[in-house]
């Protein structure tokens, strides 16, 4: 017969998907910061376990830091000395210079400054204040492109801190933002590659000294994606095909940091100034200028570090640019994150469906095997294929799926248990199969000896009633009987031990109460059963009758047989005079007849002595005992 109690297995277990699926679009709603920050650190353990130590040529940092603030002097610097420190790198053979700092206010020296900076390749920064920051206005933006044209999905930008006029006069001079976008754990782990200003868009510094050292038109082209695979938007240049910006759906970049700390070449800005840097570094290298000196650096957290230099920062990203590496999270991720999902619902639905096999806890632990598995899938797809998954949704979800489905089952199988327990106890004594339930069975005998009082009980002409009666009738009529004895027995503390054929086979304990019982029990089943046999017989038939002999004695009780057919029973002289008394009520005309065990326990009830007799398959003589005074109820 089916389980219903749950439904069936495949509704329980869709119900866990279900439930699951829904605890994790929960945590989404409800704590989305937080599984955008799982897959971010995610992101940072791969970067800083797993970085590539190469030594980079083609950016070389310039630094200006504690060590040249000792000793060329503080900052900020008279424009004398960064003019010398641009002479200086131009000699030293740099192919483009990038500063990464900003000089808002005017001093002297920005004319002959900016006549050494056009004499190069330069770069110099700018800050945008955006939507969400405090506006402000200092100096003046310069480097606007072409195209494209303000809109979605730029960032619109409410103020600015340019350079001073002096430097932004001279259009030989480029100009990139270092806007930063800033995480809530204080890292950086995005730029906004365009940024718009008064119906103008303004590059990135890394995207700003890429137009200015290829000399290119400073024109980009902004263009969304069309595959799965593909980022958001992507911003390209017509001279440049190697050359591809994966944005997503806000305008931003994200940072790769797949490139160790140690890879960069950084030389202090005093080395240059004295001379003592070794011109092989720079020669047709792109230096990055910046600062990481306290009070003038803006140091913020990476993954390869507590406080880097925001010069660091412009530095992957210009590397990464240039590899064509830079990560993005493609327009099919929620799809490939689903397919996650869906997989580790199919492995945990095959794990369940072979839970006879495995114990039910390993379905939370195979969920979080594949919650970490997708981890590995996002670290994979982000270090070798520059793709940025996101592993924390599925990955919830495969928890949740776990550990939900290992409820269900663990549930269903208590429901089993205890179905199968309540069926094997409708054909066993409720406490044998408490015991024989949930162990293996054994080919060795598993019994007893101990002293009981038996109850054989027979339906005396049932065979003759079967042979000339449908079966029908019949099977009825020996329900009914049976299930006559199993509540007088039960309501007299009994255990029906035994169906066999039309007889009934009962014990109890040995003491005088507990046979006081039996006989109790005996009476009621002669009075009832009396009443429930049909009355005249049907024509050409003995009537039915019912015979009962009790006795109390030494008997084995336990389970016999091969492992895989056992039975349940009581064996010994006691069984046997028990059910040789019940074959005498026939002959002698008596319902109840006791053994002589049972009798001595009986001294006073009214029971009448029958005589000595040598009962069938024994070889000793007893005494037997009729009882003849009806009993209702409990004799206890």
């Amino acid at each position: 017969m089916p389980l219903r109690a749950f439904g069936s297995p495949w509704q329980g277990r869709a119900f866990a998907l279900g439930l699951a699926l829904v605890a994790a679009l929960l945590m989404r709603g409800v704590f989305p910061g937080v599984l955008d920050s799982m897959d971010e650190r995610a992101g940072d353990f791969f970067w800083r376990t797993f970085p590539v130590d190469t030594q980079e040529r083609r950016v070389i940092v310039v630094d200006i830091d504690e060590a040249s603030l000792a000793e060329v002097g503080p900052w900020p610097w008279p424009r004398e000395r960064l003019e010398v420190l641009s002479g200086k790198l131009a000699a030293l053979g740099a192919s483009t210079q990038i500063y990464d700092i900003v000089l808002p206010d005017a001093r002297p020296g920005d004319d002959r400054l900016a006549a050494e900076f056009a004499r190069h390749s330069v770069v110099l920064a700018q800050i945008f204040t955006l939507a969400n920051e405090e506006a402000s206005a200092a100096g003046q933006i310069q480097g606007a492109l072409t195209s494209p044209a303000c809109g979605s999905p730029v960032p619109q930008a409410k103020g600015y801190i340019g350079n001073t006029a002096a430097l932004t006069a001279i259009p030989l001079i480029a100009v990139g933002h270092i806007t930063p976008r800033i995480s809530d754990d204080g890292s950086v782990r995005r730029l906004p590659a365009l940024i718009c200003f008064q119906n103008r868009s303004y590059p990135l510094l890394g995207l700003a000294a890429l137009l200015k050292s290829a000399a290119v038109p400073p024109t980009l082209s902004l263009a969304p994606g069309a595959g799965w695979l593909d980022p958001a938007y992507r911003l390209t240049h017509g001279a440049l095909p190697g050359v591809q910006v994966p944005l997503d759906a806000n305008g931003d970049v994200r940072l790769s940091y797949s490139l160790s700390r140690k890879s960069f070449i950084s030389v202090p800005a005093a080395d240059i100034l004295a001379g003592r840097a070794p011109a092989e570094f720079f020669k047709g290298a792109w230096v990055l200028v910046g600062a990481t000196a306290f009070g003038i650096g803006d140091a913020v957290p990476t993954p390869h570090g507590g406080a880097v230099g925001g010069v660091e920062v412009h530095a992957q990203f210009i590397t990464a640019l240039l590899d064509n590496r830079l990560p993005y999270t493609p327009r099919g991720a929620s799809a490939i994150q689903l397919l996650m999902a869906a997989l580790a619902a199919g492995a945990l639905l095959l794990l369940a469906v072979r839970r006879n096999r495995l114990p039910v806890v390993s379905l939370p632990l195979v969920g979080l095997a594949l919650a970490l598995l997708m981890l590995v899938a996002h670290g994979r797809g982000l270090l070798g294929s520059h793709l940025w998954l996101g592993w924390a949704d599925p990955a919830v979800f495969s928890l949740c799926a776990g550990l939900l489905l290992g409820v269900a089952e663990h549930a269903r199988t208590r429901v089993e248990r205890e179905a199968l327990f309540r069926n094997l106890s409708s054909y066993l004594p409720q406490a044998v199969a408490s015991d024989i339930a949930f162990r293996e069975p054994s080919g060795v005998i598993d019994a007893r000896r101990c002293d009981i009082t038996v109850l054989y009980v027979d339906l005396r002409n049932f065979s003759a009633y079967c042979e000339n009666r449908p079966t029908e009738e019949a099977a009825a009529l020996l329900h009914a009987f049976f299930t006559l004895v199993d509540r007088v027995v039960e309501h007299h503390h009994g255990i029906v031990e035994e169906y066999a054929g039309d007889d009934v086979m009962a014990i109890w304990e040995a003491s005088p109460a507990q046979v006081a019982q039996a006989l109790a029990a005996a009476a009621q089943i002669i009075e009832e059963g009396t009443a429930l046999l049909p009355e005249p017989p049907p024509p050409g038939l003995e009537p039915l009758g019912i015979g009962i002999g009790i006795e109390t004695g030494s008997a084995l009780v336990g389970s016999f047989g091969p492992a895989r057919r056992r039975t349940h029973t009581a064996l010994g002289e006691t069984v046997t005079i028990a059910t040789r008394l019940q074959a005498l009520t026939a002959e002698l005309a008596e319902p109840i007849i006791l053994g002589p065990g049972a009798a001595a326990l009986l001294p006073g009830e009214p029971l009448v002595p029958l005589g000595v007799f040598l009962l069938e398959g024994l070889n000793q003589s007893r005494n037997i005992f009729a009882f003849r005074r009806p009993v209702k109820g409990s004799l206890s």
